[in-house]
Parts: C-alpha cells; sequence; structure tokens
C-alpha cells in the first residue's frame, strides 16, 4: 500500500520513524516548508523512502501561495496516485489543501497529531469546526493519552485511532550515552549536573527552572546545570544571561547553543538527571531520549509526554510548572537516590518505553493507514462546506492543529 505523508521538514527523528515504516508499507514524505528553521538540523535524510518538495514559498516557515500550492498538490497526487495520505496536523494551508485534493479523488486521510485539550485556549466555535474537518480524516496516529483523549473530545471514534506517534530511536540514545560515559569530559561535564534541552521560549519555564535552581542552590545542593538550546544572540538569550547572573552560584551553569542529534546523545551520557520544567509541552522527545540514554528525569506535568512515560517515583519525578518549589524537591529527590533505587527507576523507564519504540510506531502507523484504507470517510453536508471554506482561507488557523509537525528532541 502506497502511503503519501506531509510534514514541515524532514528531521533525525522522522527519518528514523520512516525508515521503520518502511518494513510495512510503501512510504511517500512531502515537505511542505523543506527549508523551515523552527528547529536548525544539520541534517540530510538517510532513509530509501522517496522525499518531495513544496517549492516557491515567500519563506522559509511559510506554504506557497493559494494557486501555486494547488497546482503542486494536483500534479503530486495525479503522479503518485497514493491509496492514502497524511498530513502532521491539520492547520497548515497545504495541510489543508492536500485534505481537499484527496476528498476530491476519494483517498483516504488519516491525521498525525500530538495535541492535547489543555495546549492552548479552547473557543467554542473553533472547536466545532476542528469537528467538522475532522470527520474528513478516516484515521488518526496520536502521540499517547492526552492527545488520543482530545480527539475523542472532539468527536473521532475512538476505533480509528491508533499509537504513538512521538517516538525516538531508543537504542541509538542507549549506544551513545553509553559511549560518552566512557569518554574524557571536560570539567563542567566530569561534575554531577542536571541537563535541560530545548528552545529558549516562554513556554519551556527557563524562568521557573531557574527560580527553583536557585533555591535549590541555597538549600546547598551540589549538582551544576547545563543549558542546551538557551545560547545565542537576542533579548531571550540575554534575559537568560542575567537570571543566571543572580543565582547563588552562577559559575556552576553552563549554557550552549542549538546542538544536533550526536552532541545531544552525548550530552544525555554526561549528565546525571534531565529536567523539563514546561508550561506547555505538546509532548517533550527530550523525555524519551534521556530514558533512553539511562538517565533519570524530572518532568513537568503540563508535558504531553507525562501521562504515558511518568509514574512518580517509579520511571521519574513529576511536578506542577507552576510550584517551583515542588520541582526544587524534585532536584534534592534526584542528587540523594541511593544507587539502588536510580539503577531501579531506570530499568523500569526502559520497560515503559518498549511502547514507543520505533516498531511500535511503524505497526501504530500500520494500523492508522489499513484502518482509514478499509473504512474511508468521505462526509458531505457541512462538514463537506467546512473543509471547502478551510482551503480558501489564508488566515484559518486553530490553536494546538500543528504541534505535531515537527517534535523533536529541542523544543
Amino acid at each position: 500500500m502506497k502511503a503519501l505523508l506531509a510534514l514541515h521538514r524532514i528531521g533525525p527523528y522522522h527519518d528514523a520513524r520512516f525508515q521503520a515504516a518502511l518494513a510495512h508499507l510503501d512510504l511517500e514524505v512531502l515537505e511542505t516548508r523543506p527549508h523551515s528553521q523552527e528547529y536548525p538540523w544539520s541534517f540530510e535524510p538517510a532513509g530509501s523512502y522517496r522525499r518531495h518538495a513544496l517549492q516557491d514559498a515567500a519563506g522559509p516557515e511559510q506554504d506557497p501561495a493559494a494557486r501555486l500550492l494547488e497546482r503542486q498538490l494536483t500534479a503530486l497526487l495525479d503522479d503518485l496516485r497514493p491509496d492514502v495520505v497524511l498530513t502532521v496536523g491539520w492547520a497548515d494551508r497545504a495541510y489543508r489543501q492536500l485534505l481537499w485534493q484527496a476528498r476530491r479523488r476519494h483517498i483516504p486521510a488519516v491525521l498525525i497529531a500530538d495535541s492535547g485539550w489543555r495546549d492552548a485556549p479552547r473557543r467554542r466555535l473553533r472547536e466545532w469546526s476542528k469537528r467538522l474537518l475532522l470527520r474528513h480524516y478516516s484515521a488518526a496516529l496520536v502521540a499517547g493519552q492526552d492527545s488520543r483523549a482530545y480527539l475523542l473530545e472532539l468527536g473521532f471514534p475512538p476505533s480509528a485511532i491508533a499509537q504513538p506517534w512521538d517516538v525516538v530511536d531508543n537504542a541509538f540514545f542507549a549506544d551513545a550515552a553509553s559511549r560518552a560515559r566512557s569518554d574524557a569530559l571536560p570539567l563542567l561535564n566530569r561534575l554531577p549536573h542536571f541537563l535541560w534541552v530545548g528552545r529558549a521560549i516562554p513556554e519551556k519555564n527557563l524562568d521557573g527552572l531557574l527560580a527553583a535552581y536557585a533555591a535549590y542552590q541555597r538549600q546547598g545542593g551540589r549538582w551544576g546545570l547545563r543549558l542546551i538550546g538557551g545560547g545565542g544572540e537576542g533579548p531571550q538569550a540575554r534575559a537568560l544571561s542575567e537570571a543566571i547572573a543572580r543565582l547563588p552560584q552562577p559559575e556552576q551553569v553552563g549554557v550552549e547553543p542549538f546542538l544536533n542529534q550526536d552532541a545531544i546523545a552525548r550530552a544525555y551520557g554526561q549528565a546525571s538527571a534531565l529536567v523539563l520544567a514546561s508550561h506547555k509541552d505538546t509532548w517533550g522527545l527530550v523525555v524519551n531520549e534521556a530514558m533512553a540514554a539511562g538517565l533519570p528525569v524530572i518532568v513537568s506535568t503540563a508535558c504531553g509526554c507525562a501521562a504515558d512515560l511518568i509514574t512518580p517515583g517509579e520511571t521519574g519525578w513529576l511536578f506542577d510548572p507552576a510550584d517551583p518549589a515542588q520541582l526544587t524537591a524534585a532536584l534534592h529527590g534526584a542528587q540523594a537516590q541511593p544507587p539502588a533505587e536510580r539503577l531501579a527507576m531506570l530499568a523500569a523507564a526502559r520497560r515503559r518505553l518498549e511502547a514507543f519504540s520505533l516498531d511500535s510506531f511503524a505497526r501504530g502507523l500500520e494500523q492508522a493507514i489499513h484502518q482509514a484504507h478499509g473504512y474511508p470517510r468521505f462526509p458531505r453536508g457541512a462538514a463537506f462546506l467546512a473543509l471547502a471554506l478551510a482551503c480558501q482561507s489564508e488566515s484559518m488557523v486553530w490553536n494546538g492543529a500543528t504541534a505535531a509537525s515537527n517534535s523533536s528532541a529541542s523544543p
């Protein structure tokens, strides 16, 4: 069965998933924003799946103009004639136009989503519009419990939902971290330290992390803090530097720019625990990566992965991102954890990740595609009108609808 999957840009995480999927189906991948720098990967896909890309957009974070987009997608579908199309999100003009073109050809569609109900403010009219648009999808592949629950809330049939989407190459991170632990390391990276990986944006709650870490230092905490992705230029980087300078012991904090996958994997092997303090995070792939790398994790309850990956005290620690005292307590808990408890936690985390492997993704993708092909949905009436209007609109964007598009370890 031939499937055409559309996403913004292929990253190393997508590439690993798509290679695993080739054992189950004939996969074609369309990059709708092939020059996007949302995540500045230095990466060239190595998978043997065929790649296609939209051309002539006005900017790297934009879709082509409406008529040009329609011509490109029409030509692509006429050439490939896929059995199923998949879109990673639903709000982009390119995704809506692809859904429209597939609908005209009676090609069933699969939605890939990791958005949850709490990811953004929800307005009744927008949610009603989503309900209508979702009727054009015959199946869905979701990240986990939160995204499944959101689709169910929007009226999606439970039998048509498969998972997981947000997985990483667990073996790669385990092997790379193991090698890093035996390497000669710089002084900072030889010392016990917490690791944070992400982008310096408000949703990542670096202010809350530093407030909790300041209290941890004042209370005698000894571990350092390494921030990867917070370095660089601009007002956010300057604000971060100023906040670090106000810490009781600012010299214990290291800040670095965005790193690619190999360097991130080594960083896991050098760290003592991962911290993800986000106010909002549709999933948080850094948690998958750290658990695969054999690293204890301290995770905000606002992260989508928390419900699926973290059982408090068993596979990691959870805290409320609105309460820095909870995070401070978790930092102390990680530092004080006896070796036997740490080993038991890491073993439990590895077992939990078995349901979030490349193989599990490939099986879930196959399940969603067969569901869509076997039970296609081509609604008319209000749902048909909603899709037609969405395809014509330049500004019709729904909160939380594009969160799955480039999930990676860097967010």
